[in-house]
């Protein structure tokens, strides 16, 4: 008996908070006249921009890091100008050897692993940081090796 009075005491206190907010929901459904008697008319002032003052900073004081005393531009210009410049030297292009990645011929659980990889169509078993037709193998896994050739990095991934 003691649970069916807490029942009908619960039950109208439930249905009020979920009539509340049901109410709450359609309230904003609604749409008011008020919304809608917005003016369309703009009035639109132009902007006006001041000239901005131009201002320069003297900087001709100590450092307090390097204790020593501002170098003007002016002489630092002088001193690039007599240096010689030198032409940077076209790069040239690399044409990397053909490699194919078929993986790892020893077992995964040993500390030095052997990758198999064939470079421009010979067949090398290598381990890490051994170089074969100036390919260096750099680093590896199951699925992909990091190659060297002529100081490029490359990643070569698994060739089914």
């Amino acid at each position: 008996m003691k649970n069916k009075k807490s029942i009908f005491f619960l039950l109208p206190i439930v249905l009020l908070i979920w009539g509340g907010v049901l109410y709450q929901f359609s309230s904003f459904s609604n749409t008011d006249d008020a919304t809608l008697n917005t003016s369309t008319d703009f009035n639109i002032k132009p902007f006006k921009l001041k000239e901005r003052k131009l201002f320069s900073v003297n900087v001709n004081y100590r450092d307090p890091f390097l204790g020593k005393m501002y170098a003007s531009q002016q002489a630092s210009k002088t001193k690039s100008t007599s240096k010689i410049r030198k032409e940077p030297k076209p790069e040239e292009t690399i044409v990397w050897p053909v490699i194919l990645y078929k993986g790892i011929v020893s077992d995964t659980k040993d500390k030095i692993k052997i990758y198999m990889l064939i470079i421009d169509g010979k067949t090398c078993l290598m381990k890490k940081g051994q170089i074969e037709n100036e390919v260096f193998l750099k680093d590896g896994d199951k699925e992909s090796v990091y190659v060297k050739y002529k100081g490029n990095l490359n990643l070569i991934m698994l060739a089914e």
